[in-house]
């Protein structure tokens, strides 16, 4: 048998309640507020709600036919980020104005080499 035990019970000093009303309603409330699956489903309500603005804010303006064409020549060190920003309309967002150019040109991706001519629409 041993000497010294670190044995200690989980049942000594342990408050016990005799009445059911202790906990009362606010309390209850607060903690089903508080759980993690409430928590979780606005976090994931929040985040879909993001992306929903974010992608009509990217698809909102630019959707009407272009009424022209602009040519632009491609300068060494520039990028089509750098030509849409410059050229595109104030009220359209940047990387729907990309795809545009990539339409009206055929290009597949984002590269582009200097001395080529790219075709800006213009609204």
């Amino acid at each position: 048998m041993l000497k010294y035990s670190t044995y200690r019970s989980i049942y000594e000093n342990v408050p016990v309640r005799t009445e059911k009303s202790s906990v009362t309603w606010v309390y209850q409330l607060k903690t089903r507020m508080t759980s993690i699956p409430l928590i979780k489903l606005l976090f994931i309500l929040l985040i879909v709600a993001s992306f929903w603005t974010g992608a009509y804010s990217v698809f909102a303006g630019g959707m009407e036919k272009p009424t022209g064409e602009k040519l632009v020549i491609v300068q060494s060190g520039d990028s089509l980020w750098r030509i849409a920003s410059l050229h595109k309309p104030a009220d359209m967002d940047t990387r729907v104005y990309i795809d545009s150019i990539r339409r009206t040109n055929g290009l597949k991706g984002p590269d582009i080499q200097a001395g080529e001519v790219l075709s800006l629409p213009v609204w």
